[in-house]
């Protein structure tokens, strides 16, 4: 009779939690489309700020125009779902040489040199130029 009673169990076990499981999953499902369509899951909830991700390429022959100022552009540039070949070197672009800031003019110094940047894929700009010596 334990045995029977076992099995019982184990079959009660083995319906609910397949409803369980989906019913948890529903909700998080749901939740997540309020939140991907930018309503808030309740009245108190605030908006952070979206952190900004940039696209890393490596750059093994650096071809780089740069002014004075530190402006310019780096070219043969490419990355999916992109259709320019160059990205544009802005003042607020910074260059960091051995994990440590350095001056913007510093990178036109690595020419034909491996560099990695980062880049913003919607507007082309550069905001990391990254090596190390």
């Amino acid at each position: 009779m334990d045995l029977l009673k076992q099995k019982v169990s184990i079959m009660r076990l083995l319906f609910i939690l397949p409803i369980t499981i989906f019913m948890l999953l529903s909700a998080q499902l749901s939740a997540g489309e309020r939140l991907l369509k930018g309503t808030p899951l309740s009245r108190n909830a605030t908006a952070a700020e979206e952190k900004k991700w940039y696209y890393p390429f490596e750059i093994s022959d650096l071809k780089i125009k740069q002014t004075s100022d530190g402006s310019g552009i780096i070219k043969e540039v490419s990355c999916r779902d992109c259709d320019y070949k160059f990205v544009k070197i802005t003042a607020d672009t910074q260059v960091y040489v051995n994990g440590v800031k350095a001056n913007l003019l510093r990178a036109r110094e690595r020419a034909g040199q491996q560099v990695f940047i980062e880049f913003d894929k919607e507007t082309a700009e550069v905001k990391y130029i990254h090596w190390a010596e």
